[in-house]
């Protein structure tokens, strides 16, 4: 629970509203903070990779409480980095390879200590529930400092001391819960006793599976491509100021909290998909009345800050289902599906990051919403032309299945 509340407060606040206006501020080119958030997000494809480790050396709290602590050096490595630009992408990296290590690890305390399915639902839930307070925290901290004046510097080390805590608690409160965790080690097998799945990339990429992986990087393009440059937008584009925008994202992770059981809700009357779905078209929304917004002279605010909350509240919706979906299309295992779905929303903050910045520097920071809808966009037609014809295919094979024993 601490380690996804550093997550909240570490990327979703810290992360979000101090490394890409320190960037672009010292380098003077918001293509440069673009690169930096695309050097995070590509780190964080290794979390496959940090998650089988952990399973096959049995280290899931070595690696979550090393993630957090990595986290705040991290933050601590920018605050000392100063003005040598050179060292930027390996803050960059230490941040990436620490957010994937708690990203990989953490949910494997609960879902790996085979609890009774009502007990691990209820956790699943505090757990997720942790990130948007986390956010909210980190935001009104970041606030508060930014409206007192803090340097760049200093807020930096307010960030890496409160990670530190988080660490503490993360590392002093699992010693027990690691010794529940049980790693399944043997290979599903497919529906009714057939062979195993293949974990072959052509058999994962080349699949419906695939289609839907597509659709989790083409979101992710939609809300991280935003999300990484959401402190240069808004003071940019819509000329809110840096303190308000610290309190809208703050506001994002409150509403996000109520989101998370709605979208839980939703899940228990709907199929997780329809759930997902409906996450995704937030986005579209959302990102598309920014960009139109964005073109407007003296655009409303109210209206600028209400699109920018409804991107994000799509996030909920999305991150509670994608897990269930992939597991449901999924060519290999369902730990290694899990690790699927981590890399290809990290390449498609990678990609949204890295375009995003050059965008920016080349048209101005409105091209990122624009470039977030376009993906969306895209991402629906995949999702509408592929994914749900599959499932409709997959219901129905298993009803003349049903029908015919």
């Amino acid at each position: 629970m601490a380690s996804n509340l550093a997550i909240g407060a570490g990327f979703s606040a810290f992360v979000s509203l101090l490394v890409p206006p320190y960037v672009t501020e010292v380098t003077g080119n918001a293509a440069d903070a673009g690169i930096v958030m695309a050097v995070i997000s590509l780190a964080a494809v290794l979390g496959p990779v940090l998650g089988t480790f952990a399973d096959k050396y049995h280290a899931h709290r070595l690696v979550m409480s090393l993630g957090v602590l990595g986290m705040s050096v991290a933050f601590a490595m920018y605050a000392f980095s100063a003005e040598v630009t050179g060292l930027y992408a390996l803050d960059a990296i230490a941040m990436g390879v620490s957010i994937a290590a708690i990203s990989a690890v953490s949910p494997v305390f609960i879902v790996g200590a085979r609890l009774p399915k009502p007990l691990e639902a209820k956790r699943l839930t505090a757990f997720n529930l942790m990130s948007p307070i986390g956010q909210v925290i980190g935001g009104a901290i970041i606030g508060a400092a930014t409206a007192a004046g803090w340097s760049y510097n200093l807020r930096f080390l307010l960030a890496a001391g409160i990670i530190f805590l988080c660490f503490l608690a993360t590392w002093f409160g699992s010693s027990k819960p690691a010794a529940r965790i049980r790693v399944e080690t043997k290979e599903p097998e497919q529906e009714g006793g057939g062979e195993k799945k293949s974990t072959g990339l052509g058999g994962v990429l080349i699949s419906v599976f695939g289609a839907y992986l597509l659709v989790l990087a083409l979101s992710s393009v939609c809300s991280n491509g935003i999300n990484n440059q959401i402190s240069n937008i808004l003071p940019q584009v819509y000329g809110i100021d840096a303190v308000t925008t610290s309190g809208l994202i703050s506001l994002a992770g409150l509403l996000n909290i109520g989101l998370f059981i709605a979208a839980g809700w939703l899940m228990g009357r709907y199929s997780a998909l329809s759930v997902l779905t409906l996450g995704h078209l937030m986005r579209i929304i959302g990102s598309l009345g920014m960009a139109l917004l964005g073109t407007v002279t003296e655009s409303s605010v109210l209206l600028a800050a209400a699109s920018m909350q409804l991107l994000y509240q799509g996030a909920p919706l999305v991150r509670l289902t994608q897990p269930v979906v992939a597991v449901r299309f999924a060519t290999v295992a369902a730990g290694a599906a899990s690790g699927w779905v981590i890399a290809a929303s990290a390449v498609g903050s990678f990609i949204g990051s890295l375009i995003g910045g050059f965008l920016a520097d080349a048209v101005g920071f409105n091209a990122i919403n624009w470039m977030a809808a376009v993906a969306a966009v895209v991402g629906a037609a995949v999702l509408f032309l592929v994914v749900w014809p599959a499932k409709r295919r997959k219901q129905a094979d298993e009803a003349s299945k049903t029908g015919g024993q």
